[in-house]
């Protein structure tokens, strides 16, 4: 009897252990998942609910850090008359977040993430547009047509997160 509750004993305390690292990750599945229905769907039955629980994770957690930079391309995101510039700049955060969760070797190249939040931000963005064409917003349109010609790169969102070297 005495052998039984030592393995019972030990089995909780290791799904204790376990159980905050397993909730960690269940989250940057669950984080990366809602990264790409708010691409697809951004104004589907649960996008509201999932955006916001997704920022409010990517702020709060330790486990993934993003920069939200002010430059020519995120500035659309900031402008008022950007109808949905918020649900967009919540789908930047969570653009880069979802990048480097999948791509953790790539984890601390910063341009890469910026790049890849702002291509999760026009795909949600068209997906606005074919679902409510209103939401269509011509400093977006040009974004858009940036990355079709090949110029939305890497180089274009530098220098994010990067410190003064002269300081």
């Amino acid at each position: 009897m005495k052998n039984v509750f030592l393995m019972i004993f030990s089995f909780v305390m290791v799904g204790i252990a376990v159980a905050p690292a397993t909730a960690q990750t269940t989250k940057r599945a669950q984080l990366v998942k809602f990264a790409k229905q708010l691409e697809q769907t951004p104004f589907g039955d649960e996008a509201e609910t999932n955006r916001g629980w997704a920022v409010r994770w990517v702020i709060e957690t330790d486990q993934v850090s993003v920069i939200v930079c002010s430059n020519s391309v995120t500035e659309p995101l900031l402008d008022k008359k950007n109808k949905y510039g918020s649900d967009l700049l919540g789908q930047y955060m969570i653009g880069m977040a979802a990048f480097k969760i999948e791509n953790p070797d790539k984890a601390a190249d910063e341009d890469a993430a910026q790049l890849a939040g702002v291509q999760s931000f026009l795909r949600a963005y068209e997906a606005m547009v074919a679902a409510k064409p209103k939401a269509k917003y011509n400093k977006m349109d040009d974004l858009i047509a940036m990355r079709d010609k090949g110029e939305l790169t890497k180089e274009s969102v530098a220098g994010c997160g990067k410190k003064d070297e002269k300081k």
